[in-house]
This record gives structure tokens, sequence and C-alpha cells, in this order.
């Protein structure tokens, strides 16, 4: 089996039975980030480790200091590559639930998509590639040896995993390194992510008077850490939107000239950007196009302020506290612990006077990357992509981060190729998450294929 025609007919074959045990997948309520999930994440990992021993797999729960990770490995021919697949089993959470038009753990197939919660992110990513995997091993066709890793807590940062790298060494070894948790470009072009953005984060908390204070007796005299949040929040950037933190954009590996052509090649369209999301592309720095900042330039980017009162009506009040959610993404060359220490120093130093700050959360993800277009595993996957559309294999280098694949790719010396086909209509993170059945085949045909070809 190493043809087009013979993975599409295996795939029309066996639908049914991939989206009976895709939707078994799906229904564990795996949410890393809640404490009372942590049974139905576990529950999940033994599924997935029964499932890969049911596919012929030796497999096993990985313990770590948190969720566990489901390992398993399936020889191939003597003297072929290993692949190691990375992805998670672990999902968002799922507020607001009254916004979801079915259960989020429920899966349901409407209109040619699956509903649920990991859908696509990264559940719906991690089945096609296993099923291609079996049909290979079935079909007596499977030459590399083909390892699995598959985490619980990536949507957490995936630090515990990230500390048991150096152990699991042997276990993970390989010569590529497969991550099928990205997406495609707008257009919908097959798409080779040449890189990722690094990530840190922190939380913020103002503190001032000992409980919230009447607005009329002392405002004007009490410091409101309301407007001392606002004041260094809006610090971090100048008018012009460039990132104003002393330090945090030192050491940025720029891009290529030929990186950059092949960047812009599939630009971002302003009206379909504003179509998807509600606002222009706007943001950030001038000087370059969105697809560089979005590949090639860090961000500071504000998730959440929280202070005093936001119900109905008024309540004259100066709050005792205020706080913020930060995240800073990195470009290849910045070293994650220097850029967060420059992010504090930088708001410790703009705290108004009568006011103290903390940062109760702080940490980070991992450094970006970027790989060669010109690497013989990425010439291989862009003739394999180039089978599946009328549209040549496009390159994006991601403004996401997967934290764990840098720090994968060097305990497993592995080379990654990372290839998806999500798409902004699947709403992962988002109420409503779906992954379209079209785009499950193509990711099936994909991995087929490039894991026939070596």
């Amino acid at each position: 089996m190493r043809t087009l025609p013979e993975f599409e007919l295996a795939f029309d074959g066996g639908f049914d039975r991939f989206l009976s045990e895709w939707f078994e997948f799906l229904r564990f309520p795996s949410i890393s980030s809640q404490p009372e999930r942590s049974a139905d994440c576990r529950a999940c990992a033994e599924w997935l480790c029964a499932h890969l021993a049911g596919m012929g797999f030796e497999s096993r729960l990985l313990e770590t200091r948190g969720l566990p990770a489901v390992h398993g490995e399936l020889k191939g021919a003597p003297g072929a590559p290993t692949v190691l697949l990375y992805g998670h089993y672990d999902v968002q959470p799922v507020d607001p639930h009254d916004a979801w038009a079915s259960p989020p753990f429920a899966p349901e197939l409407r209109g040619g998509r699956v509903y649920a919660r990991g859908a696509q992110d990264n559940k719906g990513q991690v089945m096609y590639v296993l099923k291609a995997v079996e049909t290979l091993a079935r079909a007596g066709a499977l030459r590399p040896t083909v390892r699995v890793l598959i985490e619980g807590e990536e949507e957490k940062g995936s630090s515990a995993v990230l500390d048991c790298l150096d152990s699991w060494r042997d276990l993970i070894r390989a010569d590529i390194l497969m991550v099928c948790d990205t997406d495609t470009v707008a257009g919908g072009a097959p798409t080779l992510i040449m890189g990722l953005r690094g990530i840190v984060h922190a939380s913020v908390e103002v503190l001032g008077p000992a409980h919230d204070l009447h607005s009329g007796l002392h405002g004007g005299v009490a410091p409101n850490p309301a407007q001392a949040i606002a004041e260094l929040v809006a610090s971090l950037h100048t008018p012009d939107g460039r990132i104003a933190v002393a330090g945090f954009c030192d050491d940025i590996s720029d891009p290529t000239v030929k990186e950059r052509e092949l960047a812009n090649s599939h630009p971002v369209d302003p009206a379909e950007y504003e179509k998807e999301t509600g606002v222009p592309p706007v943001a950030g720095e001038p000087g370059f196009t969105p697809a560089e900042r979005l590949g090639f330039r860090p961000s500071i980017d504000i998730n959440g302020i929280h202070s005093g009162y936001g119900g109905e009506g008024s309540k004259t009040i100066i709050p005792a506290r205020a706080s913020a959610k930060i995240t800073g993404r990195l470009a290849a060359g910045q070293d994650p612990e220097r850029c967060l220490t420059c992010l504090l120093d930088h708001l410790r130093a703009r705290v108004p006077s009568g006011l103290s700050i903390s940062f109760p959360e702080s940490g980070v993800g991992g450094p970006g990357f970027r790989l060669d277009p010109e690497s013989p595993v990425a010439r291989r996957a862009r003739l394999v992509l180039d089978q599946l559309s009328d549209k040549p294999a496009a390159h994006l280098w991601e403004g996401a981060s997967i934290p764990i694949v840098s720090a994968l790719a060097q305990a497993s010396g592995a080379e990654p190729v990372l290839v998806g086909f999500g798409s902004a209509a699947d709403r992962i993170h988002a109420p409503n998450e779906s992954f379209a059945v079209s785009r499950f085949r193509q990711g099936f045909l994909y991995a087929g294929l490039f894991l026939a070809s070596l």
C-alpha cells in the first residue's frame, strides 16, 4: 500500500469504524486544567493505552508528577527509520457551557463536521494518524518503527512531561518527530509548519487599600489599583504598537530572504481575517506584514484584567486590588527565562507609589524555533502534500506555541515535521469546536502516504 488511490479506498472502507472510535475518544472530559477532571483524564489515557494495544502496539502509561502520558511502540522493518508521533489527549475547558449547540462531550456529526471539545485539538488529529498507522500495519506495509507519545497536559504547558524527557530518552529516540497539532493556511492549501513561537506567562496582582474604599471619601487621596493595572499594561507597548519592555526583543533570529518570501507567499487577507475574527489585522509592530509579525516577531498580550465592580448600575468604590494575566510569544533566538525577567522587572519598576505588586504565577513554556524548509524531511512531506490538493503546499511560520516540541526534538534526536489540517472554522478553545470529516480524511491520507514513503 503506497499510492493515493489505495489509501482513499482504505479510508472509505474503514470510516464508519474510525468515526466510532473517534467518538469514544471524544467522550472523555479530559480537561487537564481542572483538578476535578483528573480521574477523567486518567480514564482517557487508559482507554488510549488499550486502544494502542488493540492496534498491535506495545503500550504503557508513563507516570509524571501530574497526569500520565501514553507511550506505544510498533516495530517496523529492520534498518528502517523510527518515527515518533507526538500529540495530546487533554482538552480545553468548555466555558461558557450554554454557548454550545450540543453537549461538548457528546460528539455529533452534523453537516460534514464532528462537533465536540477536542474534535480537532488534538484528539481528531491524533486519531487520523493512528488510523493511518493501523491501516499500514494491517496491510503489512508499515516499514518505519512508530513510537507514540501522547501526553495529558499540553493545554496547561506540558511542564510535568518536560521534567521527564531526560529519563525517557531511550523510549522516545527517533529519526523523525511527527506533529499533527497545527493548521493550514487560510486558503486551505496543505501546510508545512516551519516554526513556532515560544511562550512565557505571568499573573500580576496590584494591592492597595486593606478593603474597598468609598470613592467620594477617598477619591483623589487613596491610590487606585484599577488605574495602576491599566497604566502598567499600557506601558508594555509604545503608541505605534512596538514592545516597550527593555531587552525583551533582544537576540531575535531574523528570517532569511527565502523564509520571508515563503511566509509572504500566503499573505493574511485583511478582509478574510476581519470576517473570521471581527477585527482587522492591524495590531503589532509597524514595518512587518501580518505573516511576518506572527511568524518571526514576538508579542506581549493581555489575556485578562480584573478589578472592582462590574455589575449593573453604579458602585462608587476604589477597589482594594487589581490583577492581569499576560502572555508573551517569543521569536526564534529569544531566551524565555531572560524575556520573562525583562517583563517582570518592567512591571515592578512602574508600580505607582503607595501600591505593591506581586506575581502569583509566572513561568516559561519553551523557546521558539524555526525549521529548514529545504531539509530532506520537509521535502518528503511537501511531495506528499502536493498529491492531496491542486494547491501547492504552503510554508507557514505559525504564531502559536507547542511548548514541548523543541524540547522533545532535542531529547529524542528527531527532526520535527509539523503538518496538521486544522482551520479557523474549527473554533478550537471556543464553544462549538468541530473538525471537518474532509480534513480528517486529508490527514489520514497525508499520514499514510508520508509513513509509506519512508
